[in-house]
């Protein structure tokens, strides 16, 4: 979570030093949409299934794609005509169903040991909400069809708040972070994302279609599709030393 929370001052000072700029124009707006999330990387060590079980070795491969939801804010700052920065700050759910091997000790009929042989498997769904935040720059391309149309390439940082297993291990049942978790809670990486913002017609709706690449623990990739709408520019908000803050463009 101070990983998040250094990320978010960062991103404040950021768009203050952009502020500073003459003519840069900026905008609110919401959004939410659908994401389909999978895990690749490696879990957390000691990864203990139940006391009747001497031992389990997850094996994240074969982790499974999982849907979930995104949903929060966004600003969009435009610092040129066809270039902007758009940081956003989400409540995204994903999570994955992870089969692991458990594994037992055998032993011939004088009691030696032999090694280890996969008794069952365990299948468990775990649930993970972050509090993530993108910043991307598009390049804007005007007049495409009744819009524009916006490829961008970005970072995004991500802090776990949230998640459970679907099981329990004892009486307990596992969280996703923290002690006995099996992510760790700060995550980030590169993103790629494409927007279409209508303005002849439906003025401020936008679409966007983004694709993501953790680069910690779980290497979670990610493709999410979001539908949000941006407010127009304010007229009565601005700034003394920039009038071009929030300034009204009809």
């Amino acid at each position: 979570m101070k990983k998040i929370v250094f990320a978010l001052a960062t991103l404040l000072l950021f768009t203050s030093n952009i502020f500073a700029e003459k003519d840069v124009k900026v905008r609110f707006g919401l959004e939410g949409g659908f994401n389909m999330t999978k895990w690749n990387g490696d879990l957390m060590p000691d990864y203990s299934v139940s006391p009747d079980m001497i031992s389990a070795t997850a094996n994240i491969n074969d982790a499974s794609v999982r849907p979930g939801f995104h949903a929060g804010a966004l600003m969009d700052i435009i610092i040129e005509k066809h270039w902007s920065i758009q940081p956003e700050v989400l409540f995204q759910l994903e999570g994955s169903t992870i089969e692991s091997p458990i594994v037992v000790p055998t032993f011939d009929e004088e009691g030696e040991y032999i090694g280890d042989v996969v008794a069952d498997t365990l299948k468990e769904k775990f649930t993970a909400g972050y509090i993530r935040i993108p910043v991307v720059l598009y390049y804007n391309i005007m007049n495409v069809g009744p819009g524009q149309l916006s490829p961008g390439l970005g970072v995004y940082f991500a802090g776990g708040v949230c998640g459970k297993s679907d099981k329990k291990i004892g009486d307990e049942v596992r969280n996703t972070f923290g002690v006995g978790g099996v992510l760790d809670e700060f995550d980030w990486g590169p993103t790629v994302k494409v927007g279409y913002e209508f303005q002849s017609v439906a003025n401020g709706l936008y679409l966007n279609l983004g694709f993501s690449q953790g680069l910690t623990t779980s290497k979670t990739t990610g493709l999410n599709f979001t539908i949000g709408y941006k407010f127009q520019y304010w007229k009565g908000i601005k700034r003394a030393y920039n009038t071009g803050i929030l300034e009204y463009n009809p």
